[in-house]
């Protein structure tokens, strides 16, 4: 018999938190659960850890990836090797409250659920995080809205595919994968993976999600405990290699997204849809990365950098030169930013986001 639920956590170097994570998640109260951990090649002890501490609990799975791949490639691995009624993700080095799968799944079968979505998490906040966040107190977690507008009540979002689309461009729902449930079925049917990119694959597959959930469904709650990490690729180094990355990115999700929009009608009856829709994904990959990281670099050393011209040939060929003046014409007319972007991974943000709130209160940013 399967689960109710399988939690797919992709592992790389996480030994220090990996089974804290997934002993939080064994006391789930909803009882009947899977969790699938997928080692994407580690290169400290985690593999060894979990398949000595959980070797004969026939509730986790331990699997090893034939090489280092990512996380979308681990979770795909993932979901297809889970046998849970729903799939859902959490990071190796997240929690989960114990009764928040019993919450989730009870709501997602009393409305026959294909995605079920929480819009909210919980930022552990203290000066030094323990290894297992599972046993922080009320009071050293903030409520964080992560969509545009906080779900009051159990609710199911229209099925007309212009009203969930403008909603999408205004960011009522967030596309992060953890903290829902998606039905293990209605991926499979729907063929919905995560695809090869080492930035915002959690954007399309979540977007491919909300294209075909017959009943996409939306709770209140602030359940998944997220560990703000300093280790963060938003704030990692801003080197040329990471503009590559970038720019690599930013082309990769563009066919990816046409791709995705291909599968579903309504983009076809409603062209002028599909531009809006890869502007607003494209708008986190530039507003949230390039800018910051074309301000720390050289023009001459970009123009001057193999790699980069390379990116721009192979999309642009004969027109590569020009596409690129066009990009650091733009960027060289950024105004300078008004002092440092807040770093949303230090303990200090948060204390400021404390005082200026109140404890206790939702905090959005931006709102």
């Amino acid at each position: 018999m399967s689960a109710k639920i399988s939690v797919v956590i992709p592992m790389y170097n996480a030994a220090q938190y990996i089974t804290h994570c997934v002993d939080a998640l064994l006391r789930q109260t909803v009882g009947d659960i899977e969790v699938v951990v997928v080692d994407d090649c580690s290169t400290d002890e985690g593999f060894l850890l979990c398949t000595e501490k959980y070797a004969g609990n026939d509730n986790v799975k331990i699997l090893k990836q034939p090489k280092n791949m990512g996380p979308g490639a681990a979770r795909n691995t993932g979901i297809a090797a889970a046998t849970g009624e729903y799939v859902t993700f959490v990071d190796s080095d997240d929690a989960i409250l114990a009764d928040a799968f019993a919450k989730m799944y009870a709501a997602a079968k009393e409305t026959d659920a294909d995605v079920l979505h929480v819009g909210g998490a919980l930022i552990p906040f203290a000066k030094e995080l323990p290894d297992d966040l599972s046993g922080m107190t009320e009071k050293e977690r903030i409520p964080f809205l992560l969509d545009g507008k906080e779900a009051t009540k159990v609710t199911v979002l229209s099925e007309d595919m212009r009203i969930r689309m403008d909603e999408w461009l205004t960011h009522a729902h967030h596309w992060n994968i953890w903290s829902k449930l998606y039905r293990r079925t209605f991926l499979l049917e729907h063929k919905i993976t995560f695809t090869d990119l080492s930035l915002s694959e959690d954007q399309n597959f979540a977007f491919h999600c909300l294209l075909h959930a017959k009943n996409y469904v939306k709770m209140p709650g602030f359940f998944y405990l997220y560990r703000i990490s300093g280790e963060s690729l938003s704030r990692g180094k801003k080197d040329l290699a990471f503009m590559a990355k970038l720019l690599r990115t930013t082309f990769a999700l563009s066919k990816c997204m046409d791709d995705t929009m291909d599968t579903h009608p309504f983009f076809a009856e409603h062209p002028e849809y599909r531009e809006k829709v890869k502007a607003f994904c494209l708008a986190f990959l530039e507003n949230g990365y390039t800018k910051d990281c074309y301000r720390m670099l050289s023009r001459a050393d970009m123009e001057n950098d193999a790699a980069i011209r390379d990116i721009f040939v192979r999309h642009f060929g004969s027109n590569a030169g020009y596409v690129a003046k066009q990009f650091y014409d733009a960027h060289d007319a950024l105004p300078a930013p008004e002092g440092e972007a807040p770093d949303m991974n230090s303990y200090e943000f948060w204390a400021a986001m404390v005082a200026k709130f109140g404890e206790g209160a939702v905090i959005k940013i931006g709102g």
